[in-house]
């Protein structure tokens, strides 16, 4: 550490300046800092270009002839040598129109539960014309674990002129909380394969995996005002008037809770008797599981059986809480709180 100050105190200040900036250059050219902003434009500062391999056999050629007409004076030899060159030079500048202008935007961030795949969807705006053999390169990384996980590599698309296409990014294997979407390498390599371009976006977005509900599903934590709901284990407490159990072989179709059926995909039966309305805490607490991604399947199946029965429900999270309230919003917002535990919503940068 002493060796290092002192080197740095010895460095003249130009030269402190001049590799502050090449180093604040480095990471803003090749996309190491991400941005806040909802869309890139691809300039030409952000395009770079190399040949590929075939272009490379072409620049070869055209070497080799040029050498053989000087050495020889074959005047076809000069031909095919510039007629090469300047084939070089067009696929030069059609690979780089083919990037020059592109706009690309982040969509929302993505909340999927754990085992389904997680999909960040970019958008591409193709102003003026025709882009073709377009490919984007990503990876995701979770902060929490602090390694990379996944690499998507999608299939060559082509944008119309003055269009939008959407851009599936998608990484499935990933465990439960905060996914970072890293940079990602946007690349084109037509309309000749000679020339290989590419450019380099960066956004701050993240995705999130949220745990699976424990299963089978627990009864929900009632309060222990509810002697009525108590005394009957089969009973459900919902808003609706009538209390629903599960389905047994035998009951009358009638007396299904078709509502309920449709939401959850499971079998209820309304027993017929006339309830009030239960509003349900959901308590970090109130697990007794010493694991955390226990203790947090079987808070998102308490949120899901509460949705499934109509019930409002408040939750308390050592990361956050929600207030009493019911409907898909309430829902989405448990999940999501759920989904970037031990992260708190205001610290986590990037949800969009």
């Amino acid at each position: 550490m002493r060796t290092q100050s002192a080197s740095a105190r010895l460095e003249p200040p130009s030269a402190r300046g001049l590799r502050s900036r090449w180093l604040a250059w480095r990471r803003r050219a090749f996309g190491l800092d991400a941005t806040k902003a909802d869309q890139v434009e691809l300039v030409q500062r952000r395009i770079y270009l190399l040949p590929t391999a075939r272009g490379l056999f072409v620049i070869l050629t055209a070497v080799l002839l040029l050498l053989v007409g000087v050495n020889y004076q074959l005047s076809l030899a000069y031909v095919v040598s510039f007629l090469l060159a300047g084939l070089m030079q067009a696929a030069l500048l059609a690979s780089y129109r083919n990037l020059q202008g592109l706009v690309v935007r982040a969509g929302r961030s993505p909340l999927v539960r754990q085992g389904d795949p997680l999909t960040f969807v970019l958008s591409v705006s193709s102003p003026e014309r025709v882009r073709c053999g377009l490919r984007f390169d990503a990876t995701v990384t979770a902060p929490t674990l602090g390694s990379s996980l996944s690499r998507h590599t999608s299939p060559r698309i082509a944008a119309g002129a003055d269009a939008v296409a959407a851009v599936p990014l998608e990484f499935g294997g990933l465990r439960r909380g905060i996914v970072a979407l890293g940079r990602i390498a946007v690349e084109s390599r037509a309309p000749y394969g000679l020339v290989r371009a590419w450019s380099y976006v960066h956004f701050e977005w993240i995705g999130l995996v949220a745990p699976v509900p424990e299963s089978p599903s627990p009864a929900l934590p009632l309060t222990a005002s509810d002697d009525d709901v108590h005394s009957a284990p089969d009973r459900h407490a919902a808003h609706d008037p009538d209390s629903l159990r599960d389905f047994v072989a035998g009951d009358s179709l009638k007396r299904v809770a078709w509502k309920q059926v449709a939401k959850s995909g499971r079998w209820f039966t309304r027993t017929g008797e006339s309830g009030a309305a239960q509003n349900v805490e959901l308590n970090w607490q109130d697990t007794t599981m010493s694991d955390t991604d226990a203790r947090l399947s079987r808070l998102a199946a308490w949120v899901a059986r509460a949705d499934n029965e109509g019930c409002a429900f408040s939750l308390w999270l050592p990361n956050g809480q929600l207030a009493m309230a019911g409907g898909a919003q309430q829902v989405a917002d448990a999940t999501r709180l759920l989904a970037m535990y031990p992260t708190s919503p205001d610290e986590a940068r990037g949800l969009r």
